[in-house]
């Protein structure tokens, strides 16, 4: 046997030990959540972190909640809210997997509370509040391609509360209510 030979034959047989056939390779629109890219982003601020968790499926990331919260649309117990990675209207042209890279909470001040809910009412006809809540924490979760969601989360007390989300308006179809199961 010539070495040309040999070395055709052992590059033929390791080959697919080294490499992906193109079957397992994740498709373009999908995140892969086994082997994540290094700037996706796994853990929510503490302010958030209690009622809400990052859930990766192979179309996007998203918000969701944590474990012993439930989370639901006004007037439904069954469709079941989440916000994902392209919730933005222009990551949505883009048919890849989104996921997130940064979060950022901020707990708002009473005279931010009091702007923030003032405009709710007037603008949110889902928002169920006559009083403004004691807490509201503005999330503000940046996608890989840079485009920003906001949901603020009113906290009416320990065990409930709600979600607005604006991405980039606020909405009446993305605010939704939650509480401890």
């Amino acid at each position: 046997m010539s070495l040309r030979f040999l070395f055709v034959l052992g590059i033929a047989c390791c080959a697919p030990v080294f490499a992906h056939s193109d079957a397992e390779a994740p498709a373009a629109d999908v995140v892969d959540c086994e082997h994540p890219p290094e700037n996706l982003a796994r853990t929510l601020p503490k302010p958030v972190a209690g009622v809400a968790a990052v859930v990766c499926t192979p179309h996007a990331q998203m918000i969701a909640p944590h474990d012993g919260w439930t989370w639901r649309y006004p007037g439904s117990y069954f469709d079941r809210p989440s916000i994902p990675a392209y919730s933005h209207i222009e990551s949505r042209t883009d048919a890849a997997g989104r996921y997130f890279t940064r979060f950022q909470a901020k707990e708002l001040s009473a005279a931010e509370i009091g702007k923030l809910h003032e405009r709710f009412t007037q603008s949110l006809a889902t928002y169920p509040d006559s009083k403004a809540p004691p807490r509201i924490v503005k999330l503000v979760a940046r996608n890989d391609q840079g485009h920003a969601v906001d949901a603020y989360f009113g906290f009416k007390s320990k065990d409930e509360g709600w979600v607005a989300v604006c991405a980039p308006e606020c909405a009446p179809e993305f605010f939704f209510l939650f509480n401890r199961q």
